[in-house]
C-alpha cells in the first residue's frame, strides 16, 4: 500500500511539474502579429506617393500613389480612393470606367480631417473643368478642393447619381461647380468662394455662368452650401446659385449666399419648361437678391419660394424678369423675410418685390405672408411692390414697414391695393442688428398669415418655418419664422 501511495504521489508531482513547464512555455512563446488587413476596394493617394507602384501596393496606406488621376485610371465600380492632405498640381478627368452602381458607388474623398487642394495653376480653357466628370454614374466626390483654374472648378455633364459633398472651390474664372444634363444630383455642404472671377465674356459670347450652375438637370438637391466673397460685377455671370435651362424637380435649401455683386439665387427657365422647384430656408445677404426668369421665352411653373431671408440686397429683393418674355405660372412667394434691401442710392427702378414681366399668359403668382421691412434712408428704394400686370397676381396678408407705394403707371401697387389682412407697422424682430429675425412676443404679425396649400390641392405646401418649428394648420405667422 505504501508503495502504491508513493508511486501515486510521484506521478502527481511529475504531472504538476510538466503542467508548470507547459504554462511557462506558452507564456514565453512570441505572439504572432497578423499582417494589416488591406481592403481590395480602397486605394490611397498622397503627395509623398509614387505613381509607379502597382495597384496592389496602392491599397496599402503606407505605399500610396502620388496623383489622384493615377487612382482614377485604375478604379472600378465600388472602389474608394482616400486622398491625404496637400496640394495636387494636376487636372483630373474621371473616366467612365470608374462608374459605380447604386449598390456600389465609386468614391473619391479626402482622408478625414485633411485638406485636399487640386490646384490648376491659373491654367485652363473655356468650358474646361479642373475636375471633370463626363458620362459618369454613381460617383461621389467628398472633401476635395479645386482652386486657381481658368474655368470651372468641378465640371459634370451627361451624368447621373452624382454627389459633391463637403468640397470647396476658390478663385475660378467661371463656376465653382457646373453641372449640365444630370439626373439625381446632390450638391451639399460645399464652400464656393471667389467663383466667376473673369469680369468679361469670351469673344464668342460665352459667359462665366454662375458660382453653382445646374443646367437641364432633374431630381437635384443644392443644400447647406456657402457661396461668397466676389466683388466681380455680373456682366459675364457670377450669380450665386442658378437652376436653369429646363431644370426640374429640385430643391435649393439652407444655403448661405452672401457678399457677391450679382444675384444671390436665380431660377431661369431659359427656352424650356422649368418646374417643381422649391427654394426655402436660404439666407441671401448683400447680393442682388432673388430672380425668376425665362430669358429665352421659357416657362417657369410650380416654383415655391418660402422661408427665406433676403437682406441688404444692392438691387431689388426679388424680381420677375421681362427678358425674353418668359411665362410664369403657379409661382409662390410666401413667408419670406425681406430686410432693408435696395441699399444702393438710386438710380434705377428698384424695390422689395417687382414683376417686370409683360406676358399676359402669366397666372397665379401668389405673394402672401411676407414681411417687407425697409427702413433705409429716403431715396434708397422706390417701391415696396410693383407689377406690370395686376390680373396674374394674388396678393394679401403681407407686412410692410415702411410701406412705399410705387406710383408708376396704371398698375402701381399703392394703398388702394392693400387689404384688411395686410399690416403696416414694425414687425418687431427679436434682434435684427444681429441677424435674428425671429419675432418678439408682442409682434403684430403673429397669427396674421394664412396656410398655403399646393395648387388645386388641400395639401399644405410646407409645414415648418425656417427653424423647423411647426406652423400648424391655421393662423400662420408672417415672415420666415414662426413664434
Amino acid at each position: 500500500m505504501k508503495k502504491f501511495l508513493l508511486f501515486t504521489m510521484l506521478c502527481i508531482s511529475v504531472a504538476f511539474i510538466y503542467s508548470c513547464k507547459k504554462a511557462s512555455f506558452k507564456e514565453l512563446t512570441p505572439l504572432i502579429v497578423a499582417p494589416p488587413i488591406i481592403s481590395t476596394k480602397i486605394y490611397y493617394v498622397a503627395t509623398t506617393g509614387d505613381d509607379s507602384r502597382t495597384p496592389n501596393a496602392a491599397k496599402n496606406p503606407a505605399t500610396p500613389w502620388k496623383t489622384i488621376q493615377k487612382a482614377a485610371n485604375n478604379m472600378v465600380a465600388g472602389d474608394t480612393v482616400i486622398i491625404s492632405g496637400g496640394t495636387y498640381a494636376e487636372k483630373i478627368t474621371i473616366p467612365v470606367a470608374c462608374n459605380g452602381t447604386a449598390a456600389a458607388p465609386t468614391v473619391f474623398r479626402n482622408k478625414p480631417g485633411d485638406s485636399v487642394k487640386v490646384d490648376g495653376g491659373n491654367t485652363g480653357a473655356v468650358y474646361e473643368g479642373l475636375v471633370t466628370l463626363a458620362g459618369s454614374k454613381f460617383i461621389t466626390l467628398k472633401g476635395m478642393g479645386a482652386q486657381n483654374f481658368n474655368w470651372f472648378g468641378f465640371n459634370v455633364s451627361n451624368a447621373n447619381d452624382i454627389i459633391i459633398d463637403s468640397c470647396f472651390t476658390y478663385n475660378t474664372f467661371a463656376s465653382g461647380i457646373y453641372c449640365n444634363n444630370v439626373t439625381n444630383l446632390t450638391i451639399t455642404n460645399n464652400n464656393i468662394r471667389k467663383a466667376c472671377q473673369r469680369p468679361t465674356r469670351e469673344t464668342n459670347g460665352n459667359g462665366t455662368q454662375e458660382d453653382i450652375s445646374v443646367v437641364n438637370t432633374s431630381n437635384f438637391l443644392i443644400s447647406k452650401n456657402e457661396v461668397w466673397d466676389s466683388t466681380v460685377p455680373g456682366t459675364a455671370g457670377g450669380e450665386g446659385i442658378d437652376a436653369k435651362g429646363g431644370s426640374h424637380d429640385g430643391e435649393i435649401s439652407n444655403n448661405y449666399v452672401h457678399d457677391i455683386v450679382p444675384l444671390g439665387i436665380y431660377i431661369d427657365a431659359g427656352s424650356g419648361e422649368e418646374y417643381n422647384i422649391r427654394l426655402f430656408n436660404n439666407r441671401v445677404f448683400r447680393t442682388a437678391g432673388f430672380s425668376v426668369a425665362g430669358e429665352l421665352g421659357g416657362h417657369a411653373r410650380d416654383i415655391y419660394i418660402y422661408n427665406n431671408v433676403i437682406k441688404e440686397s444692392t438691387s431689388s429683393g426679388l424680381v420677375f424678369q421681362s427678358v425674353g418674355n418668359g411665362k410664369f405660372t403657379n409661382v409662390y412667394v410666401v413667408n419670406n423675410t425681406f430686410y432693408n434691401n435696395c441699399v444702393n442710392t438710386p438710380q434705377t427702378f428698384l424695390g422689395d418685390i417687382g414683376n417686370y414681366s409683360t406676358n399676359t399668359a402669366n397666372s397665379n403668382i401668389v405673394i402672401k405672408n411676407n414681411i417687407l421691412y425697409n427702413n433705409t434712408p429716403a431715396g434708397r428704394y422706390l417701391f415696396s411692390m410693383w407689377y406690370n400686370i395686376l390680373s396674374s397676381h394674388v396678393i394679401s396678408n403681407n407686412a410692410f414697414y415702411v410701406f412705399k407705394p410705387s406710383n408708376n403707371g396704371a398698375n402701381s401697387f399703392n394703398t388702394s391695393n392693400l387689404t384688411a389682412a395686410d399690416i403696416l407697422t414694425d414687425p418687431l424682430f427679436a434682434n435684427a442688428a444681429n441677424d435674428n429675425f425671429t419675432l418678439q412676443a408682442t409682434s403684430p404679425v403673429i397669427n396674421k398669415g394664412v396656410p398655403i396649400a399646393l395648387p388645386s390641392s388641400a395639401t399644405l405646401m410646407f409645414t415648418k418655418d425656417f427653424n423647423g418649428r411647426d406652423r400648424g394648420t391655421t393662423n400662420w405667422d408672417m415672415g420666415a419664422f414662426e413664434f
